[in-house]
């Protein structure tokens, strides 16, 4: 083999020996200690409790159907909810835990390959498009972002749906590169964003542009394809590359129009809807509060937050390569403008990989991306990572390709090139070092009480079967074999019928459990004669474990006190029937008293009638028989 032959064969396998030590770096972040809980606090400035306390919900009716062989444990239960609206996900994670088990590590690991897929596809794509400095730029802003850090090592839908909008991506990518191939890689990209919409209902907000790029990929390749220069609208339509793409969209509709008229799909998209855009209200409809909030969005601190504090260095560079783009889409549309005027347009210098590269259709497709989940949440009152996550592949996409441009651009000045590039890299490692430290100090300080808590429960409730409800009651029983059902204040299990149906046995309580107030709202009966069992430990708290009494317990407690109550009263009879005898016994001798002084007194006046009794008391009474002297 030559030397040249040799060279050529290392410059092939530089990029996938990078790719692989990049992702297995990014691989090693999300397994370390992936029982770790996350941090209290992902990012400054962002409430929510997503990823603490979503976790087992989103796992809810996949670990119902893989432990025990049915997606709902009782037929009362009204918590229906993912499977109706997420059947990608949740159908994905039963058959992911049917292999692996159920429990914290799995579901999280369901989640941490997602995440190393979006990563190899999105270094792939900026490979392909941009070149190795992208490739590197993309994964490490989009792989050492610390909010997705944290997030991918999450058992979260968010993780799925970018991977599946991924694939999507490169396979309409792919469409422009290999144009022959344009019908199969047309099919996976409407089987990407399919998925991704049946994952989560955040995909859907890229469906209309999905139809517009599509049909118009379809139409470049067959043009690409045609043996004729100037092919007419007919010979296009009888091209594979344009009718499977119109096919897609196509099939695109009719799949989604299927969940769409489902009445309860309906349901959940509305109060999906509500809840995203804060329109609970009944005076307030959802398009209206969105359209008012998207108006006051662009200086509201929503998104300061986004530029300064969520992913600063990617949506920056990102915001300098969508400028570049506009500007460029302005040029060429000036340029068309004169030359169907018949004037003459100058020729502009091109330097495709510089600054002044032409733009391509990945760069509008992934411009319209962030454009659209921008849109959303400048949309939404919500200060929420997980409904800003959509942003961030397109976001690291532009941005890698703005640090590409830069690096390869013909700078007037040398110094002033090699100061960019190291500019460049001095920007990377201060972002890589930020989020080291921030890794460290998390795994020195964190714990691991979601995945140990389970074992708590266990050792307090034992070995029998048991029915657990409270605010993080998913959590502690999420590996154990107990059954758990949601119950939350105005929206599910809520009625004294459905908790009797329910069949509790045991609560897990944090101090102001809101499953607390309701049970003690619908059903306080059953809180009667709960016995304490123990703590578990959760995040830095103790949860309270009670045991409920039995039906039969409760009936046989019911005639217990039943017949306390009428003991109670049967001995309140008694006394006062006592009390009662006692008051007459005493007017009775008090009459008699009386009686005996008044016949004393009578005695008295018939012996000396009109005197009150002898002068001399001491004196003899004479009898009448004796003579008068």
């Amino acid at each position: 083999m030559s030397e040249g032959a040799a060279q050529q064969g290392r410059r092939r396998l530089g990029p996938w020996v990078l790719a692989l030590a990049l992702l297995t770096l990014m691989g090693a972040l999300r397994v370390w200690q992936l029982d770790l809980d996350p941090p209290e606090v992902v990012v400054p400035g962002y409430r929510g409790q997503a990823h603490f306390r979503d976790e087992p919900a989103k796992a809810h009716e996949a670990r119902n159907q893989a432990k025990f062989g049915s997606w709902r444990l009782s037929e009362a239960d009204e918590y229906g909810f993912w499977r109706i609206q997420s059947p990608a996900w949740v159908y994905g994670e039963c058959l992911w835990f049917r292999v692996f088990g159920v429990g914290v590590l799995q579901a999280r690991a369901f989640v941490v390959v997602h995440a190393l897929v979006t990563l190899a596809l999105l270094f792939w794509l900026a490979l392909i498009r941009r070149g190795p400095v992208a490739a590197i730029a993309a994964t490490g802003l989009l792989g050492l972002n610390w909010a997705y850090l944290v997030y991918s090592r999450l058992a979260l839908m968010e993780g799925a749906l970018l991977a599946w909008l991924l694939v999507a991506s490169v396979a309409l990518s792919q469409m422009e590169r290999r144009p022959e191939r344009a019908p199969a890689w047309s099919a996976l990209a409407v089987l990407g964003l399919l998925v991704a919409c049946l994952v989560k209902q955040t995909g859907l907000l890229l469906v209309p542009a999905f139809c517009v790029a599509l049909p118009w990929l379809g139409w470049r390749a067959a043009r690409a394809t045609s043996r004729e220069v100037d092919p007419s609208w007919t010979e296009l339509l009888r091209r594979p590359q344009l009718w499977s793409a119109l096919l897609g969209v196509l099939v695109t509709g009719v799949v989604l129009a299927v969940f769409l008229l489902n009445p309860e799909y309906q349901e959940r998209l509305a109060f999906n809807a509500e809840h995203f855009t804060g329109a609970q209200k009944k005076s307030v409809t959802v398009l209206g509060r969105a359209s008012k909030l998207l108006a006051r969005g662009l200086f509201s601190n929503r998104i300061r937050l986004m530029f300064m504090v969520f992913a600063p260095v990617m949506l920056w560079l990102a915001t300098l390569e969508i400028a570049r783009v506009g500007g460029g889409v302005v040029q060429r549309w000036r340029a068309r403008r004169r030359e169907r005027k018949g004037k003459a347009v100058a020729p502009t210098p091109v330097d495709e990989a510089g600054l002044r590269g032409s733009i391509d259709a990945m760069d509008l497709w992934m411009l319209a991306w962030l454009g659209l989940g921008l849109a959303a949440n400048l949309a939404s009152p919500h200060r929420a990572i997980r409904f800003q996550l959509v942003m961030l592949p397109p976001a690291a996409y532009l941005a890698a390709g703005m640090v590409a441009r830069a690096w390869a651009h013909e700078w007037p000045r040398v110094w002033l090139g090699h100061g960019v590039r190291a500019g460049l890299v001095v920007l990377g490692l201060l972002g890589a070092g930020t989020t080291g430290a921030r890794y460290g100090l998390w795994l020195s300080e964190g714990e691991s009480s979601a995945a140990d808590m389970g074992g708590e429960l266990e050792a307090l409730i034992g070995d029998r079967h048991a029915v657990v409800v409270g605010e993080f009651a998913a959590q502690a029983v999420f590996e154990t074999d107990y059954w758990h059902f949601y119950v939350r204040p105005r929206q599910f299990n809520t009625s004294p019928e459905v908790i009797h149906a329910l069949g509790i046995t045991h609560l897990v309580l944090e101090e102001r459990d809101f499953v607390e107030r309701q049970l003690k709202k619908s059903t306080p009966e059953l809180l009667t004669g709960r016995r304490r069992l123990g703590s578990i430990h959760f995040r830095g708290r103790d949860l309270e474990v009670w045991e409920l009494l039995t039906e039969a317990e409760r009936e046989q407690r019911a005639l217990d006190q039943e017949r306390e109550r009428q003991e109670a009263a049967d001995e309140r009879r008694r006394d006062a029937e006592q009390a009662r005898r006692k008051r007459a016994m005493q007017r009775r001798e008090a009459a008699q008293k009386a009686d005996g002084k008044l016949d004393g007194k009578a005695d008295g006046r018939s012996a000396q009638p009109g005197k009150l009794g002898p002068l001399n008391p001491r004196a003899k009474p004479r009898s009448s028989a004796e003579p008068i002297q």
